[in-house]
């Protein structure tokens, strides 16, 4: 299915069709028609994003005979005489691209957009190694990176010294610097430090140019569009910005992280190599410091510092914050399970009943659980905490007991139940007592009927008769406790003799008695 999500916030950011086909991996005609059914609902290049999931659903909704859209062919710029061009004094990209336009109107060509146009023009100046006349728009975009020295602190307790790592994060226009220790380089620390820069630089670049970190980016072959770590794609799409994965080995994509991650190097951590801190809170406080004076330092060959081109300029021009910061966010897969419930850290979540048996994907934050199929929000979830077995059941999400698709029910479980024998049916009907929703009991009376394969039925029936003699509602912890430990065996043989021996005393019902939350 075409990520039409994705496509529309790529349009309306004013990405051009080829580049939206070559990102999302799907067709011309594909993003075409998606452009034309945008544009036939007011929705134009380079507008806000403001289309809900509900508006895309319907919006997409099209009939299976779609006209197809004939592709189109862009005219090429010649780059090798434009770089000259651009070398001369007031020539910007802005003025060659009028030209190219102008040219490509004479002579019945289509031309690319200025976004794509400086796209190409950018790759072709790496190329050829013509870094030095990159000119970057203010507000456009930010480099981040790991520095290669590593800062330091020391443990209070044990004395022992600590290495973290150095995030750096550049805005390209000004130079303007961001840094953080962190204590490894997980996706975790990797998203809040970008969390972290964007609150210091007070606002947002419409492109982000990392690194090739698998925090970052799963895959970046030569000549393919890379593909995005599903947490950093998250960020990006929260944010609205956009991510380019600077090439493999090819340094000068993002050459000024690569300069000021050398620069931040010299000027925080060498210089605070002699100081003893106690914690990485204690080491970032004094980076922050450091980071201030590093921003305000003097150019050497201009008047100025990033300081103040990042105030009289690129301030200004950086997209807003959102109201709130991202979250971080995990993703994970699960299944519907017979009950209308997936499984997340051994607690239960509700899914509307016609997912049963279907693969979804969770997005997971310290607070909410979301749960996804084919990037559309089918629910959210607060996120459990505390014991294991508990579950969150929204009464909408439930089957109605009368449908037929359900697999499973109470009665089927009392049934199979009844086949081994009458305490095991008490077992069974006293934990789904236990239940508001009668599906949230299935994975407990599954998993306690299944024992009866491993033990067989006798040895099933006859721990649940014990069971029941000291607790009112066993569970499956319960119950296989008393078959590992062969409590019904002993049980048995004890009940034949007269002189019950000592070592065949049985554990009080302390022992049986579990969590009243785990199945």
């Amino acid at each position: 299915m075409p990520n039409y999500k994705e496509i529309t916030r790529l349009y309306l950011m004013g990405i051009s069709r080829n580049e939206i086909s070559r990102r999302v991996k799907s067709s011309k005609n594909t993003v075409s028609r998606v452009i034309k059914a945008l544009n036939e609902h007011g929705y134009k290049s380079g507008c806000d994003f403001s289309v809900s999931e509900d508006e895309l659903n319907r919006m997409f909704e099209m009939p299976a005979a779609v006209q197809s859209v004939p592709d189109v062919m862009y005219a090429m710029p010649d780059y090798s005489s434009l770089v000259n061009e651009l070398k001369k004094p007031g020539v910007t990209m802005k003025l060659l691209w009028d030209e190219y336009c102008y040219d490509c109107r004479k002579t019945d060509q289509i031309p690319y957009r200025l976004t794509q146009f400086k796209h190409y023009f950018h790759e072709n100046l790496l190329k050829t190694g013509f870094t030095d006349i990159i000119h970057h728009k203010p507000g456009e975009e930010t480099e981040v990176d790991w520095a290669g020295s590593q800062p330091t602190w020391y443990d209070p307790d044990t004395g022992e010294m600590i290495e973290g790592y150095l995030f750096i994060g550049v805005l390209a226009f000004s130079g303007y610097t961001y840094a953080e220790a962190c204590p490894d380089m997980k996706q975790e620390s990797w998203i809040n430090c970008h969390i972290h820069m964007f609150d210091y630089f007070q606002g947002i670049t419409k492109i982000l140019v990392p690194d090739n970190l698998k925090t970052g980016v799963i895959k970046h072959l030569k000549n393919e569009e890379p593909i995005l770590n599903q947490s950093y794609q998250d960020m990006a799409e929260y944010y609205n910005i956009i991510i380019l994965p600077a090439r493999v080995r090819h340094p000068k994509d993002k050459p000024l992280a690569e300069n000021t991650v050398n620069q931040c190097t010299k000027y925080i951590i060498a210089k605070l190599r002699n100081n003893k801190f106690f914690s990485i809170e204690e080491y970032n406080k004094q980076v922050m410091i450091e980071l201030d004076g590093f921003n305000h330092k003097q150019y050497q060959k201009k008047p100025g510092s990033r300081a103040d081109t990042y105030e009289s300029i690129e301030k200004d021009q950086l997209l807003p914050l959102p109201q709130f910061p991202y979250e971080f966010a995990i993703w994970k897969k699960a299944k519907v399970a017979a009950n209308s419930h997936i499984s997340y850290e051994k607690k239960y979540y509700s899914v509307p009943f016609q997912y049963i048996g279907s693969e979804v994907d969770l997005k997971v934050t310290g607070k909410h659980i979301s749960i996804y199929l084919n990037r559309i929000l089918l629910c959210t979830h607060q996120h459990l905490q505390g014991y294991d077995g508990v579950y969150e059941t929204f009464p909408e999400h439930m089957p109605p007991s009368s449908n037929a698709a359900a697999e499973w029910n109470e009665d089927r479980f009392i049934k199979w139940a009844n086949d081994i024998g009458a305490n095991t049916v008490q077992v069974i009907t006293n934990l789904f007592a236990q239940y508001k929703y009668e599906q949230q009991g299935y994975n407990g009376a599954k998993s306690i009927l299944m024992l009866s394969r491993k033990y067989s039925n006798e040895r099933l029936e006859n721990a649940c008769c014990l069971a029941l003699a000291h607790i009112s509602s066993p569970r499956y912890k319960n119950i296989k406790a008393i078959l590992e430990n062969k409590q019904d065996e002993l049980e048995q043989s004890s009940s034949k003799s007269t002189a019950r021996d000592e070592h065949t005393f049985l554990r009080g019902s302390a022992y049986y008695k579990e969590d009243p939350n785990n199945d």
